[in-house]
């Protein structure tokens, strides 16, 4: 049986890796989205990222290649490869290179300290970009932590989860729940309201004025936390494998915000996503679940995720996400 019947790629931006992990003139291996990767940052300052096998006898660029000027040499026969359109452009040994020595090049954005990946199942390209969340690039701002985790889920499976309001009662133990979910094309909103009095969350919530939460297409968002306590909190969600997942985050504080009132903050904001881990590495997804009053959201949440996905995707998933 497969547990959940979607596309396992959605289409769409998904976070690669965090800048700083890719100085100038270095190559990076990463699997993500079912391929073998490789990222590097040519002299030009711009990171690149083909498909990691050379097209030659199938070395992998990312164990032993070398970056040459805006491209990446193969360690096995120096075959090298231009960053931008993935062609071969030199081998050292040959007058002339076989027009068929191609990689495939993926799309690329660098913002919010992050290095994005662009996938399209039918190869269209990109025609919207994730949020910039401002603070990331201010001054008064500093990245304070990152986690990362991998589970056996669905980016849809986890974005599920913020229109679920009866499970932050019963899972979570907050004492009532006030939500507005907006979709807005490819972005959504989301504000919650919890009793601040409820046992668990009365140390951390007291410390923020307002949580929202945003999102951007189906793999991106942050949450911005406002009040005594000033901060982000930005989630990646990015399918390696069909049902395996990487789960990062990155979470920022403003300079004035006393160190214990961070660190409280985002341990408890940690320890809300572990209650949720086994849930989602244990869980199926119902096509057509049974739902009560009041849970419209779900329904309108995964019309709203159809989009990241082509119609023969949604076919050869049962038709139904």
């Amino acid at each position: 049986m497969q547990r959940i019947p979607l596309p396992a790629f959605p289409n769409g931006w998904f976070g690669l890796s965090y800048a700083d992990e890719v100085p100038t003139g270095t190559v990076k291996a990463i699997h993500a989205l079912g391929r073998d990767l490789v990222a590097f940052r040519g002299e030009d300052g711009r990171v690149h990222v083909l498909d990691a096998y050379c097209a030659h006898l199938g070395a992998h660029l990312g164990h032993g290649g070398t970056v040459v000027g805006n491209g990446i040499r193969c360690p096995f026969h120096g075959w090298c490869y231009d960053g931008a359109s993935g062609r071969c452009v030199d081998i050292p040994y040959a007058k002339k290179v076989p027009p068929k020595a191609v990689l495939r090049t993926w799309p690329v954005l660098e913002q919010n300290d992050l290095v994005y990946v662009y996938h399209h199942v039918d190869g269209a390209a990109p025609d919207w970009e994730p949020d910039v969340i401002p603070e990331i690039a201010q001054p008064e701002y500093y990245r304070h932590s990152t986690r990362e985790w991998i589970i056996r889920s669905h980016p849809q499976e986890v974005m599920e989860n913020g229109v679920d309001y009866a499970h932050f009662m019963t899972l979570h133990r907050w004492e009532t729940v006030a939500m507005r979910w907006t979709p807005n094309g490819v972005r959504y909103t989301l504000e919650i309201d919890v009793d601040t009095d409820a046992e668990r969350q009365a140390a951390t919530a007291a410390q923020a004025t307002t949580v929202n939460s945003y999102n951007s297409g189906p793999g991106f968002l942050f949450t911005r936390v406002t009040g005594p306590m000033r901060g982000i909190a930005m989630n990646m969600l990015t399918p390696l494998d069909p049902e395996r997942l990487r789960v990062q985050h990155a979470y920022y504080a403003h300079r004035d915000v006393p160190a214990e009132i961070a660190k409280a903050f985002f341990d408890a904001y940690e320890a809300d996503w572990h209650l949720d881990f086994p849930i989602w590495d244990n869980k199926i997804h119902r096509l057509r679940p049974v739902l009560t009053e009041g849970e419209r959201d779900v329904g309108r949440f995964r019309r709203w995720y159809r989009q990241f996905y082509t119609q023969e995707q949604i076919a050869a998933a049962g038709g139904e996400p």
